[in-house]
């Protein structure tokens, strides 16, 4: 009795969907790790410039996390670029190191094929960093610039500290203050100079607090002690003992409300046709874009050559990421200073990667395919 062989059809390729959900999941994990290591590194970088500028006087120690905050998210479009394109290219680059490529390249698998999980993992994230540049980072500069406003307006009351001769931002008085009960936020024994159109004037006070009116203006109260006022090097000194003495405090200078061409909102940005406003679009638009565009190249750039001693792919590849990001800078730069059309700045550098990656994709493509006829 002969045994009844089940037909096999020739040329059949491997399962799509076995290698989509493998790169997929290891595009993921690559990817996170990848930007966990940036937004460390990032925070690391931050906090200590938020400190120096703390050092200098230029900053409040209550604002350092929140300006941390701040500055992380208004980076976290191009960390995420940077992370989308390790997240394609370190996978794709192991799986042709371990010879898993070729082998699925000889089972069919055309290197465009690939597109597919690739762009299935990269236009989410794409998306993401589209609404970061959009909507949430302008969004975010808005409150910046209300924060920064707002510790300004409390710079005079910020700087009165507990055993140490302070100067107000505007340099026009000097506080010192013995002790300060945290609870209901009193001190005791102050001394305070002010020196407004070159008159003098000296106060000193039992103990002294901060009061708010209805209004939203600061006081500082002080209570039981004596002012002195006069011009230095006069004898015609004025002396005035009080039980309460009122002091506001003006909000610092600011110059009015600060404006900013990135905390314009896109619906804005589109009805205003200065070039700052066209370069601003550029770069909003252009960091989702190159983002798809480089993980696209990666495709490509992930060859490795295992007869080789070494490979010059990584290389390449942080190459042409800079030369891509220095391209949409400069095209920014341009388009802001009137030096380039706009519609030509927001398409020229996308137009040339992507050249660029179907000349890599012909490239890659020839060499497997002469391989495969040897």
């Amino acid at each position: 009795m002969s045994k009844r062989r089940t037909p096999v059809a020739r040329g059949a390729g491997p399962s799509p969907m076995l290698y989509r959900r493998t790169l997929i999941r290891e595009m993921g994990l690559t990817a996170g790790a990848v930007l966990t290591v940036l937004i460390a590194i990032a925070l690391v970088i931050l906090f200590i410039r938020l400190l120096g500028d703390v050092a200098r006087g230029e900053l409040a120690n209550e604002a350092v996390f929140a300006f941390l905050g701040f500055s992380l998210l208004y980076f976290l479009p191009v960390l995420l670029t940077i992370a989308l394109f390790a997240g394609v290219l370190l996978p794709l680059s192991r799986m042709w190191r371990d010879s898993e490529m070729v082998i699925w390249l000889n089972a069919g698998l055309s290197l465009t094929q690939w597109l597919r999980p690739v762009l299935s993992f990269a236009l989410p994230l794409s998306l993401l960093i589209l609404l970061l540049t959009v909507v949430i980072n302008p969004w975010m500069q808005n409150k910046r610039s209300e924060y920064r406003q707002d510790l300004r307006s409390r710079a005079e009351a910020s700087v009165i500290t507990p055993g140490l001769f302070a100067e107000s931002s505007a340099g026009q008085r000097v506080y010192y203050v013995e002790s300060l009960n945290p609870l209901t936020g009193t001190v005791r024994n102050v001394f305070m100079q002010s020196r407004i159109d070159g008159q003098l004037g000296l106060v000193v006070a039992r103990e002294g607090s901060q009061s708010q009116l209805p209004d939203g203006s600061r006081y500082l109260v002080f209570k039981d002690g004596r002012r002195y006022e006069g011009v230095p090097g006069q004898l015609d000194y004025r002396i005035v003992q009080f039980e309460r003495y009122w002091m506001r405090l003006d909000p610092a200078p600011s110059g009015g409300k600060e404006t900013n061409i990135r905390q314009l909102r896109i619906g804005k940005l589109f009805r205003d046709d200065s070039p700052q406003a066209r370069a601003e679009l550029l770069w909003r638009f252009g960091v989702p874009l190159s983002a798809l565009i480089l993980a696209v190249m990666a495709i490509p750039l992930s060859f490795v050559n295992t007869r080789a001693r070494g490979s010059y792919g990584l290389g390449i590849a942080l190459l042409l990421y800079f030369v891509y990001n220095n391209l949409l800078s400069l095209s920014q730069a341009w388009v802001a200073q009137g030096k380039l059309n706009p519609w030509v700045g927001m398409v020229a550098a996308h137009l040339l990667m992507l050249i660029a990656a179907f000349a890599l994709f012909q490239w890659r493509t020839r060499q497997h395919t002469g391989r495969r006829r040897s």
